[in-house]
């Protein structure tokens, strides 16, 4: 039979065979089938470990040497041929905790405008869609407030409570109970409080009475379960971004940072007949909600006509640096870009091509290199949320990318002329601010909160303003000649302030159109949001290809009920694929068994999945 034939060894493989100390395993009788009804049995097993245990290795390359004794291998052993110790190769895995941080710089990549939001399905939509029900009821440990009750710490972490959960709280003197969301959670002597809001009549819920306390969250990040809601979410963010791959499309916020695009234009430029526009470009996705830059290429730089922006350059000695970045997006608040090592700082001690790049990291909150938010000071919140605006809700960043080597560009998120009431200062003044509107007065007095000063033309309604000495302020109104509602953000206090007070102003470079620059159809330009097609008319480039240069977010507003089961089902089925959780999941004679549900959540997918995929097609 082919592939059985007996293989015979001449001396120099033998002796080749010795000095890589290989061990034969040729014996007499080798070939003799001992089990006529199984010939195979042991052998196949052991090949097949063999070919597994090779096959982990990638590419062995030039050689591997021995950790242990610095030994270079040429093929492939499980131990040193020397020291016989263990041979560490290349088995295709990282472990990303090692690895060093690499700075990459240049402009970010297309991801999602908040990575870690869940927004297709929830975990509680996957338990329900498994039919598994809620926490087991428990007994509260002390007498109830009007805004909160008390359950003990075990209890706490065997449930595991979270602020966001809808609990199920009912006594004997209130059988029915009442239904409320956990707004925070506080430890104290009487054990660990759930607190809500609304008050209730406290009464009616104190430990003689029988109070229970029931987690209406099927899924939690409790010890009693073995499935926690932290890993449904992470499936869920997972099958997000899988369904997001699969159909070209999104339905939640997704940031494109810098796609070059061509201008198809009409020459000469001017308006054809039934056009009132001079030229268009169509952008890779659709369904825009924001463009958040739109750049043209003039010949020697990009002009800014969608957003307001400031440029920042760095000197060529960073390491002599120190000092503070001030941001305000135009409400008076205030963030503090200081250099440092810490998460919230951006480092110095390089070169500044490294350091421009880790400050546009820093700015926007780039998980990469582990930076994390830098809240605005006062914080505030916008609607439906309860998390503190940051400076990467507010502003977006490039280093060293058509700007030159140490240089940034910054733009307000807020759409063209609306960020111009964005400001911006340093301390230090080798670092150079440009692209801005530069203000500038003289220092007369300071009433408690209030600077009076010679003029306050051309400075921003509210924002941040530095004088000689790198003292920076903050202010929420102005008159003619004061800033009022001040309050110190670099320095030691007010009345440090002095001499001649600097400030930058975003700026967005508009032409004008039929009565003020800014998008419109009849003004600088306008899009198509649905198409995703910009359409130019006063301003425009005056070169073709790969002449403009766009970020904006795109993505769906309304998340369609077909996706959210599609995603549900998703992550039904990997939850069901992943371990055996028939102990949560209802299962009998009467019932489909788990094999046939998860067939037929596949074929609800692959019936539903095809009619959300787009086909991108170039011409």
């Amino acid at each position: 039979m082919s592939g059985f034939e007996l293989q015979t060894l001449d001396i120099d493989d033998i002796s080749r065979a010795q000095k890589q100390n290989v061990r034969s395993d040729i014996h007499y009788d080798a070939g003799t089938v001992q089990n006529t009804d199984a010939p195979l049995k042991g052998i196949t097993r052991k090949q097949r470990a063999r070919n597994s245990e090779i096959a982990d290795v990638l590419d062995i390359g030039a050689g591997t040497r021995c950790v242990h004794c610095g030994l270079l291998h040429f093929m492939w052993r499980a131990t040193c041929g020397a020291c016989d110790k263990p041979m560490d190769y290349n088995l295709g895995t990282r472990n990303e905790t090692l690895m060093p941080q690499v700075f990459s710089p240049g402009e970010g990549e297309t991801r999602p405008l908040d990575p870690t939001s869940v927004v297709y399905t929830t975990a509680q939509k996957v338990a329900d869609l498994l039919d598994i029900g809620p926490q087991e009821a428990i007994t509260t440990s002390y007498d109830s407030d009007v805004d909160g009750i008390y359950v003990t710490g075990a209890e706490y972490r065997n449930i595991g409570f979270s602020v966001g959960d809808t609990i199920l709280v009912y006594s004997d003197a209130d059988p029915l109970g009442f239904e409320r969301t956990i707004t925070a959670i506080s430890t104290s002597i009487n054990g660990v409080k759930l607190a809500f809001s609304g008050n209730i009549t406290a009464a009616d819920y104190q430990t003689v009475d029988n109070t229970y306390v029931q987690n209406q969250a099927s899924f939690s990040n409790g010890r009693t379960r073995g499935i926690t809601k932290s890993k449904v979410e992470s499936i869920i963010l997972r099958m997000q971004d899988h369904i997001d791959n699969k159909t070209h499309n999104a339905w939640r916020p997704y940031l494109v940072q810098a796609e070059y695009i061509n201008f198809d234009t009409y020459k000469p430029y001017r308006r054809r007949y039934y056009t009132d526009y001079v030229g268009t470009a169509p952008l890779l996705f659709r369904n825009v909600q924001q463009i958040l830059r739109l750049e043209l290429w003039q010949g020697d730089d990009y002009r800014e006509i969608a957003s307001a922006e400031a440029r920042i350059k760095l000197p060529d000695n960073v390491r002599a640096l120190s000092g503070s970045i001030v941001l305000s997006p135009g409400n008076g608040s205030a963030a503090l870009l200081t250099i440092g090592t810490g998460t919230t700082n951006w480092r110095a001690d390089f070169d500044k091509t490294t350091s421009a790049q880790n400050l546009a990291d820093l700015i926007n909150k780039e998980d990469r290199v582990g930076k994390t938010d830098v809240t605005f000071s006062p914080n505030f919140t916008l609607e439906g949320s309860t998390s503190n605006v940051a400076i990467h809700n507010e502003f977006i960043a490039s280093a060293n990318s058509d700007y030159g080597t140490g240089r940034l560009k910054i733009t307000s998120m807020r759409q063209t002329a609306a960020g111009e009431s964005c400001s911006i200062v340093t301390t230090n003044s080798d670092i150079e601010i440009s692209q801005t509107q530069a203000s500038y007065a003289n220092f007369a007095s300071l009433n408690s909160t209030t600077i009076t000063v010679d003029s306050t033309a051309r400075f921003a309604d509210a924002g941040v303003a530095v004088d000689a000495s790198g003292d920076v302020f903050r202010y929420t109104g102005k008159t003619d000649t004061t800033f009022t509602g001040c309050e110190i953000v670099v320095g030691s206090a007010l009345s440090s302030i002095g001499g001649q007070l600097t400030q930058h102003i975003l700026q967005v470079d508009l032409h004008g159109g039929s009565s003020s620059g800014d998008q419109g159809r009849l003004r600088d330009w306008w899009i198509d949001s649905e198409m995703g097609i910009i359409y130019f008319n006063n301003s425009y480039p005056f070169f073709e290809w790969n002449a403009i240069k766009t970020s904006y977010i795109y993505g769906e507003r309304y998340v369609d009920k077909a996706i959210e089961d599609i995603c549900t089902k998703m992550v039904a089925i990997d939850l069901l694929m992943s371990d055996d959780r028939s102990v949560l999941i209802p299962e009998g004679t009467q019932n489909v068994d788990l094999a046939s549900k998860i067939q037929l959540y596949r074929a609800d997918i692959d019936r539903t999945f095809p009619r959300y995929i787009e086909v991108v097609t170039f011409e």
